[in-house]
């Protein structure tokens, strides 16, 4: 390692930095970062330690490669347990506001696709997590 290396825009991509990457593209993918998205980012990435170091690591990824390079390259790393898991946060993050927005729905199934994970497969998980967001029934 370089004694410059960390001023480097050049990201490696592990299954942390894919997985906050993804996130980074989601929430990109309305036009708006919303308050509950970000919470939910963060509160997602403390299980990695600094929150804010991955958030930057997936920021400059994201800024150097375009969304098909990523999704290629992440499914290339990531095992088929990581990548469901993956897919499931991105079910739950795209509910996080109160609503999913068509070009979020658009671009969560560009991730199964290219995952190689079918409608029929992740269906179960967009309802049970449709069911957990669903705090009207408390209302």
């Amino acid at each position: 390692m370089g004694l410059f290396d960390k001023f480097s825009s050049n990201v490696e991509l592990t299954p942390a930095i894919a997985l906050a990457s993804s996130m980074v593209y989601m929430m990109a993918s309305d036009g708006e970062l919303a308050d509950q998205e970000m919470n939910y980012l963060f509160v997602t990435l403390q299980s990695f330690g600094d929150p804010q170091e991955l958030v930057d690591s997936a920021s400059k990824y994201a800024k150097k490669n375009d969304l098909k390079t990523f999704q290629k390259e992440a499914n290339e790393i990531l095992s088929d347990d990581q990548k469901m898991t993956l897919l499931a946060n991105l079910i739950d993050l795209l509910l996080a506001d109160g609503s999913a927005e068509e070009e979020e729905q658009e671009l969560f199934f560009t991730f199964a696709d290219a995952f190689g994970v079918s409608e029929e497969d992740i269906s179960p998980y967009i309802d049970i997590i449709s069911v957990k967001n669903d705090f009207a029934v408390f209302l």
